[in-house]
């Protein structure tokens, strides 16, 4: 079996607003044998106090990843799950951290896959909007009387169910798909509601809620590259059609 390289799963937190928590995030996510941290717009620079409480991280540190946006963040992904505890009106696939679904289990192992595990903002997470452009939403379980997690504290946990997963040799992969990325995704997206909007099935006045299902079933269906070109050469056609 192929096994995953760690080094194709980076933690990204999104906006953090104290640098000893972009600190404590490196330590977490050596500690677990990954390498990769990214940080969406950082609120605060990384100062001597983040380095002071990465510890032997400093590496992690040197090399992270800044983005000018969370599309930035996230558009070469392949599969990016989201921590949240925000409940919605439109459902998503959701998971406790120590029990995902084999599907994701095994693209977690995939060597083809780049994954981001995304962390929201210290004060309210992630928006209802980032939340929609992601797989997966990874729950953990905390105590309704107090369910407030430190920063770094949510990312050790999750990455400690995803070392387990990444070591686990009882997962096996029949086939390696070579799963599409969230930019590749967001295109589908965009040429399919151009579609109908061009045969007036769509109307993005009245249907409000149809872009937001159609994402939602796109991201649960997790197409391969071939399939993605199938629907684009298929929507292509009916777009000639309709000239």
């Amino acid at each position: 079996m192929n096994k995953k390289n760690n080094n194709d799963i980076e933690f990204i937190l999104v906006e953090p607003s104290h640098s000893g928590n972009i600190g404590a995030c490196a330590r977490a996510i050596k500690n677990m044998g990954f390498k990769k941290l990214g940080i969406v717009k950082p609120r605060k620079t990384i100062t001597k106090e983040a380095y002071y409480r990465a510890k032997s991280a400093k590496d992690i540190l040197d090399n992270a990843l800044i983005y000018e946006s969370f599309d930035q963040a996230i558009e070469d992904k392949n599969l990016i799950l989201a921590t949240s505890a925000r409940e919605r009106t439109i459902p998503w696939p959701t998971f406790f951290i120590d029990d995902m679904s084999e599907e994701i289990k095994s693209e977690l192992q995939s060597a083809k896959n780049k994954t981001a595990v995304i962390f929201g903002r210290e004060d309210n997470g992630l928006s209802n909007e980032e939340l929609q452009k992601c797989h997966i939403h990874l729950v953990i379980p905390t105590s309704a009387e107090y369910p407030s997690l430190n920063l770094s504290h949510a990312l050790q946990l999750v990455a400690f169910e995803i070392r387990k997963i990444t070591l686990d040799s009882s997962i096996l992969k029949s086939d390696e798909r070579d799963i599409a990325t969230n930019e590749e995704n967001e295109k589908l997206l965009e040429h399919l509601m151009e579609v109908l909007k061009k045969i007036d099935f769509y109307d993005p006045r009245s249907s409000k809620q149809v872009k937001t299902r159609i994402e939602r079933l796109l991201k649960k269906t997790r197409l391969d590259k071939m399939e993605m070109g199938i629907l684009r050469g298929f929507l292509s056609k009916i777009m000639d059609f309709e000239k």
